[in-house]
């Protein structure tokens, strides 16, 4: 081969890192901006978490647990959310919340902000509440399953259960269909295994971030947990749910840097063997 040929395969292995960030940083920023909407396959803990929530019985009441922190916020709010979508829209739920995390009751504010469950017709106290932060963890958990109104007898700002419609016939862990929590500590989501399911069998379903999974799924494959997701898996529930949001944008730059990641590497390939043939 030329010199010229061995020198196109040298440029090709010697691009300059800089070029191959800034390609990165555009295959980031741009599904961001104008989401691609890019085929995403829907697993079946997606499935069966969907088909858990729809299956209620009007009138079930459900705790969910804004437990996470403002660092796990970008990947579990969008997964709140769009399960917020689904169950104002399913209506006849009762979604009653509590948070284990300090920030909890400020990231609820935030999510349901961008629910906006008037759309729907939910009304906050009807269909919805917030019974504030909770401290002690799994003693929080454990004493909310007991008798939640001994625990707390106001929501989060204050005011009397005896304002609120909601609260009617809500004692203790008995009194729930189901449980959700989105979580970023690991003692968080076990704690519910130990302090709602084993004592009360209350059907739960999981949502940490993706680093936690690998620890939660003996629970999962125990049959202690109904479902399991990471926070990642949010696009998959807007698609289910079919309202795209951030999670959307978020598997869309998964998808796309993943891609151009492959192309690097195989460019790079490419590159090495066409030197070796060529005598480099």
């Amino acid at each position: 081969m030329s010199k010229e040929g061995k020198g196109l395969w040298r440029r090709l292995e010697d691009v300059p890192r800089e070029v191959l960030y800034i390609l990165l940083l555009i295959a980031f920023i741009l599904p961001m901006l104008i989401p691609f909407g890019l085929p995403l396959p829907i697993s079946s803990e997606v499935k069966v978490w969907y088909d858990t929530i729809e299956k209620l019985p009007a009138g079930s009441a459900i705790m969910i647990d804004f437990g996470y922190s403002g660092g796990g916020e970008p990947e579990l709010a969008p997964m709140a959310v769009a399960v917020y979508h689904h169950i104002f829209r399913k209506g006849g739920l009762k979604a009653i919340m509590m948070s284990t995390a300090i920030e909890g009751v400020l990231l609820w504010e935030k999510a349901i902000a961008e629910v906006k469950p008037e759309k729907y017709g939910a009304k906050y106290g009807v269909d919805y509440i917030h019974i504030g932060y909770i401290a002690g963890t799994e003693i929080a958990m454990a004493a909310v399953g007991k008798d939640l109104k001994a625990t707390t007898p106001t929501d989060y700002k204050g005011v009397s259960f005896d304002q609120f419609p909601i609260m009617e016939g809500i004692k203790d862990a008995g009194s729930f269909a189901l449980l959700i929590c989105y979580t970023t500590a690991g003692d968080t989501s076990e704690g519910w295994v130990r302090q709602w399911y084993t004592p009360y069998r209350t059907p739960y379903l999981c949502s940490v971030i993706a680093m936690m999974v690998p620890t939660m799924l003996p629970y999962r494959k125990a049959g202690q947990i109904v479902a399991l997701l990471s926070g990642a898996q949010a696009g998959e529930m807007e698609l289910v749910v079919k309202v795209p949001g951030r999670g959307i944008k978020s598997s869309d730059v998964i998808t796309v840097t993943h891609a151009l990641v492959v192309v690097f590497v195989i460019l790079g390939n490419i590159a090495y063997y066409g030197r070796k043939a060529s005598g480099g």
